[in-house]
């Protein structure tokens, strides 16, 4: 087992974050997404939504993909979001629904390997989290 964290941390030492970054930029940017860069992330729309891209400066091999702010919470609603996203979280896979600032939030968290394929993770990325929007709205009619 020992050898085989030296090789793991071998192989992840030739990719840094920037490489990471401008890869994930570049197949957005040919995807016609239009990527931004901010402090906070890369964010982009997609079928009229904005999805942001966070980093983890410590892990290079962290990605995760939010969809923010899809419904505002308040002290008459926020009883029902809290039901909604629990479901969420129990419903599907790899996505986690979050309330913050008092807004829901869609994020996925992934591990990516040394070679990683972004025209196979990002599109099934970004399917998984518009089906929990979906889900969560769905949820949310029913209460």
């Amino acid at each position: 087992m020992r050898v085989r964290s030296l090789e793991l941390k071998l192989v992840f030492n030739y990719t840094d974050m920037s490489t990471i970054k401008e890869d994930i930029k570049e197949y957005l940017a040919q995807e016609g997404l239009r990527p931004q860069e901010e402090d906070f992330g890369i964010y982009f729309r997609y079928q009229m939504l904005t999805f942001l891209i966070r980093w983890d400066e410590e892990d290079a091999f962290f990605l995760s993909i939010s969809l923010p702010a899809i419904f505002s919470t308040d002290e008459n609603n926020r009883s029902d979001a809290l039901e909604a996203v629990n479901a969420i979280n129990l419903e599907r896979k790899v996505v986690k629904s979050i309330i913050y600032n008092n807004e829901v939030w869609i994020n996925t968290e992934q591990l990516l390997d040394s070679t990683p394929k972004y025209e196979d993770i990002i599109p099934r990325t970004l399917d998984m989290l518009l089906q929990a929007r979906t889900g969560f709205y769905e949820h949310l009619r029913k209460m």
